[in-house]
């Protein structure tokens, strides 16, 4: 039985904590819109920043702690909220029936047993000789009922189950359902079981399930009402449920339009009782100046007036350096100020940290604002408040403020005093924690304060990278920050291939060749030696760069510019042998359809880059040479420049990677050959002109007195005709298809070409 009952209760929580979480997911989803993309789809632009600061510096139960620890914990502890709240709420149960009965059994009794058991432990109290039944008898928090007599507790327990089902729901996506006939009845006899009462205890929380009905139904006068003549009746003796009672006053004080009472309201709650502090803050409201001195005015104590300055500080446009002052005055032993100081550290290196190399400064500028004006100013400003409570020692937590003093250096972008400063203050810091999170910030003080590139320097960064124990813990936290930094300074000691290399795969640089980082590279590999932190650059996955693989993409590039002799100079710097090994194509197969990934016949030869060249030179060779007889050659190089384009099978000669969505985004591009593409850091250069081609065919007709040749070589003009009006835009012109139509209509091809070509036959009709 005992084994049943706790399985009972790991289900209740684990319902309820699934419901609650659900619930938050989507409040959180409509609250932080900054990292959602439009239409259901990434952030184009997401945030890039650095972040070292951990959220176990703070205890997690510490007032406010989950909106300073970020979205993941924020969402983990609204999950657990309702099971917190169980807990604390079993808690007192067991203390108030003097721990005489084991929790489980309480769980099971509150929570579980329907009414007809309750009733069974009434009848057992109150009907001679009417016992109790063996099932409930297993049970010690029954037992102890039974045999004290407690009949005033077992009444109320079926009364709160009574109200239970029209205060929560069991769909968390549905309100729950309101029938105020059914509330105000149990209002009605809520009040009268409450006057029969006579123990204080049983009378509170029957003023909580009174109080909360009224609230649940938007009775938000009488909820005020009821508690006004409620909770007098009621002796002081100091509850968890006092504050739960008191946080649906607020609530009703609110709607109202009383704002200022329920913000003192809630900050009692925020203050009292930590299982509702989540929802205490998430529902309080200051909306001028005058609510906030009315509620101020209200306070009784420096601890309350504290709550109240904490609780407006955690509004994301809350002066929170000036309410952190005015907390430490009221109290500097309170918790409210470390979590506050954590809260302001994460905002300053969101905005300041790394903000020299940040890859990402214009984007995040752009789209978040970031940094803000004033950030420098606010920065200095934090940085004497923490000098001043570190001076004056009067905290409760001196080594976490100790840390954040040297780390706001490190924010600043001063990591040598960083470093000094941790070193000073390393051996007064004691708490587990807080000597991890020191060690964090001084290996990001370490790297951020490298300002030379040597080979010393760079093998000393790769061996951090490799062997370090908290670089191999926290990658996400320092690859991107090293990454960054090493990037800046090889682009400021002119190594533009080793700063691409330091944010990107060299795959991007292969879909968007640029000059300047290729020869970089092409010079890192030409050295005797290579450093460790070259070695790692030139790693790609399962594969090393080789400076064959530089050639080539050199070469490749020459070609999509048409400069044929340079890039095949460029290939023999690669042995012969090896230049299959970077694809074979058949650029030179006659197609009248454009079919980029059909299958070619087994018959035709497959060609790598360098004997495609060798073969274009030759034709071209052979048709100046015999320029009455060139017509065949030209046309033939004319197919090889088509199929080497976007709209053909050999593109890969040209390029490195092409999209069939790219000629459709391509008209937005600054560049017309690239297209931007969030996929790759520098876009997608692909091939899309076909002005070459189009000028052999032309001199193809023109060279030639064969007629069926003339036909498709004008023919396939026009396809490039065509081709160059869908990437360039402009006036479509129709030059190639009247010159088909005007002097080869009567050649075998035309009949066949307007029989098979439903666009050109459409054309021919007019």
């Amino acid at each position: 039985m005992m084994h049943k009952r706790n399985s009972a209760l790991l289900t209740w929580i684990c319902h309820h904590a699934k419901a609650a979480s659900l619930l938050l997911g989507l409040a959180l989803l409509l609250l932080w819109p900054h990292n959602l993309g439009g239409d259901c789809g990434p952030n184009l632009h997401p945030f890039k920043g650095y972040s070292f600061l951990r959220s176990s510096i703070i205890k997690g139960n510490a007032a406010g702690a989950p909106y300073i620890l970020g979205f993941d914990v924020l969402y983990e502890r609204f999950g657990k909220q309702q099971t917190t709240m169980m807990q604390d709420n079993l808690d007192e149960w067991h203390t108030r029936y003097c721990s005489r009965a084991e929790k489980t059994d309480i769980y099971a009794v509150v929570y579980d047993w329907p009414k007809s058991d309750l009733e069974e432990v009434i009848n057992a109290i109150t009907v001679k000789n009417y016992g109790l039944s063996p099932y409930l008898r297993q049970n010690t928090f029954a037992n102890y009922l039974y045999r004290n007599g407690c009949t005033e507790t077992l009444r109320y327990l079926q009364y709160a189950k009574d109200c239970e089902p029209h205060v929560t729901s069991t769909d968390p996506w549905k309100e729950t359902p309101s029938n105020t006939a059914i509330l105000n009845s149990l209002i009605v006899r809520g009040r009268d079981e409450f006057m029969a009462c006579n123990s204080h205890y049983i009378r509170l929380r029957y003023a909580y399930q009174i109080i909360r009905l009224a609230h649940y139904s938007k009775q938000y006068n009488r909820t005020v009402e009821l508690y006004d003549w409620l909770m007098p009746k009621v002796d002081n003796d100091p509850s968890l449920i006092e504050y739960w009672i008191l946080g649906h006053r607020a609530g009703a004080l609110q709607a109202l339009g009383r704002y200022a009472e329920a913000a003192y309201n809630y900050a009692q709650v925020f203050l009292h009782c930590p299982s509702k502090r989540e929802s205490a803050l998430q529902s309080f409201r200051i909306r001028s100046d005058e609510e906030w001195k009315q509620a101020y005015v209200l306070c009784r104590s420096n601890q309350e007036r504290a709550s109240l300055y904490a609780m407006r500080a955690y509004n994301d446009r809350s002066r929170a350096l000036e309410e952190m002052e005015a907390i430490y005055v009221l109290d500097p032993k309170i918790e409210y100020l470390d979590v506050l100081l954590v809260r302001e550290l994460r905002r300053l290196e969101k905005q300041l940290l790394g903000l020299e190399f940040n890859t990402k400064r214009e984007q995040n500028r752009r789209y978040y604002k970031i940094p803000q004006p004033g950030i420098d100013d606010y920065l200095i400003q934090v940085q004497n408040f923490v000098q001043k409570i570190n001076l004056e020692k009067k905290i409760s937590n001196p080594e976490l403020w100790a840390i954040a003093g040297a780390y706001l250096e490190l924010v600043s972008g001063d990591f040598y005093a960083a470093q000094k400063s941790f070193a000073r203050i390393e051996d007064q810091i004691t708490d587990e924690s807080l000597q991890e999170q020191l060690e964090i910030f001084k290996l990001a003080a370490q790297i951020g304060a490298y300002q030379q590139v040597s080979d010393d320097m760079e093998d000393e960064v790769a061996l951090l990278m490799r062997s370090n124990d908290y670089f191999q813990r926290f990658p996400a936290k320092f690859l991107p920050f090293t990454r960054d930094k090493m990037g800046w300074l090889y682009r400021r000691y002119g190594m533009p291939g080793k700063a691409f290399l330091s944010h990107y795969p060299f795959r991007d640089l292969r879909i968007n060749p640029q000059e300047i980082e290729l020869n970089d590279l092409q010079a890192m590999l030409q050295q005797t030696r290579l450093n460790r932190m070259e070695r790692n650059l030139l790693k790609q996955g399962d594969t090393l760069l080789t400076i064959n693989d530089l050639h080539m993409l050199k070469a490749t590039v020459l070609l999509d510019q048409y400069q044929m002799v340079p890039a095949l100079e460029e290939l023999k710097k690669i042995d012969r042998n090896v230049w299959s090994d970077y694809g074979v194509w058949a650029p030179f197969v006659e197609r009248f359809h454009d079919c980029v990934n059909c299958p070619i016949r087994d018959t035709v030869t497959f060609l790598n880059r360098g004997e495609i060249i060798e073969r274009m030179l030759d034709l071209e060779y052979r048709a100046l040479a015999n320029r009455l007889e060139g017509g065949g050659y030209f046309y033939q190089m004319g197919l090889a420049y088509y199929n080497m384009s976007y709209f053909g099978s050999a593109w890969p000669v040209m390029d490195n990677f092409r999209s069939g969505s790219s000629l459709k985004r391509r008209k937005s591009a600054k560049d017309p050959n690239v297209v931007i593409d969030e996929r790759f850091s520098l876009g997608n250069r692909e091939h899309f002109d076909c002005s070459q081609a189009m000028s052999y065919f032309g001199m193809a007709r023109q060279f030639t007195n064969n007629r069926e040749l003339a036909a498709q070589a004008t023919f396939m003009a026009a396809r490039c005709e065509q081709n160059n009006f869908y990437w360039k835009g402009g006036t479509r012109t129709y030059e190639n298809f009247a010159i088909l139509k005007r002097d080869y209509a009567n050649t075998q091809f035309y009949a066949r070409i307007v029989a098979e070509c439903k666009y050109f036959q459409f054309y021919a009709s007019r």
